[in-house]
């Protein structure tokens, strides 16, 4: 973060930043397989690794806050609900503290459920 004399603050932020943050916090939570990628039907049951997290991720931006929509890979046999609830809870968390009052809506879809 910049401040600028004017008392208001500059921040930048990186998509890929962010979505390397929202992937790892999803893996920490009980019942997440992985991400998968969001917009290729072809590639839906792939499960992406740190680096390809930007694909299971979209961020948008609406007026001064973002919205941002996770595709999930979630272990058969879990209650989806709580781990859902879970997710976007813990997503919002980690992202406040970094980043402050900047995300609006949290979106949490599961495109699979995998028996481990």
């Amino acid at each position: 973060m910049e401040k600028n004399s004017n008392k208001s603050i500059k921040i930048s932020l990186s998509m890929q930043e962010i979505a390397n943050l929202v992937g790892e916090t999803c893996l920490e939570c009980y019942g997440v397989v992985g991400l998968t990628n969001s917009k290729s039907i072809k590639e839906k049951f792939i499960i992406l690794k740190k680096e390809n997290f930007v694909e299971g991720v979209n961020i948008t931006k609406e007026k001064d806050k973002f919205n941002i929509d996770v595709h999930l890979v979630c272990a058969y046999g879990i209650r989806i609900t709580e781990t859902i609830n879970e997710v976007s809870k813990r997503i919002i968390y980690v992202l406040t503290k970094k980043y402050g009052e900047l995300f609006s809506k949290i979106n949490v879809y599961v495109e699979e459920l995998r028996d481990l």
